[in-house]
């Protein structure tokens, strides 16, 4: 088995060439920050293999239904066997790209930390002035409305898997974004999620301030 370094700069290489097609939002760069702050949660809470949540994180989006067909988990089975990875890890890296969306449910298994600490990195990337960025970056690749005011908002919220698409870029705060304080999984991802959510309340009341500016007048 090559030594742990040589491992993640092999599935860093693959990774990247993954995620060639996915939009900049969803690009290496996600990947990275995704990788940073899960090892920074692994930290802070003391628990979790290392090497299980950088590799989970590296291959978090490896197969992501919005832009590929192919199937995502058995591309990892084979690249992490020919590395010499163990079968247990193996697993639970696959369980991580199997889990991590927020369309699979609320929260993650409590049993896996590791699949806990690298949901919450990706959602955290999903919040803040970055996730603001990365929601209408991906609006845009897709041709989305930045906002559709003749479709009122859902109040309360959707639930978690119950809209693949939002209407509008707006839209998806309200189906999505905004929802991701609640479930967060560790206390350091609570804490992180508390300011990022702040941030995007603050931008919309603002976004809506200038949308309707001069209806008043």
């Amino acid at each position: 088995m090559k030594d742990e370094r040589e491992i993640i700069d092999e599935v860093s290489r693959f990774v990247m060439k993954a995620m060639q097609n996915h939009d900049s939002g969803h690009g290496w760069s996600h990947i990275e920050r995704v990788v940073r702050m899960a090892l920074y949660i692994r930290d802070c809470e003391g628990r979790g293999n290392r090497l299980t949540v950088e590799l989970g994180a590296l291959l978090h989006d490896v197969g992501d239904h919005k832009f590929a067909a192919h199937d995502g988990p058995e591309e990892i089975r084979k690249l992490l066997g020919t590395l010499g990875i163990s079968s247990e890890v193996i697993s639970e890296v696959i369980s991580i790209n199997e889990n991590i969306s927020f369309s699979k449910g609320r929260r993650a298994d409590p049993a896996s930390i590791e699949l806990q600490i690298v949901q919450d990195a990706d959602r955290l990337d999903a919040m803040g002035a970055i996730g603001i960025a990365r929601a209408f970056n991906y609006g845009g690749f897709k041709g989305n409305d930045i906002y559709d005011h003749r479709v009122k908002i859902t109040d309360p919220p959707l639930l978690p898997g119950t809209s693949s698409k939002s209407v509008s870029t707006i839209h998806h705060f309200y189906d999505k974004l905004l929802l991701l304080r609640d479930l967060m999984n560790t206390p350091t991802g609570r804490r992180l999620a508390d300011e990022r959510h702040d941030y995007m309340v603050r931008y919309l009341d603002q976004f809506f301030m200038e949308w309707n500016a001069g209806e008043e007048m």
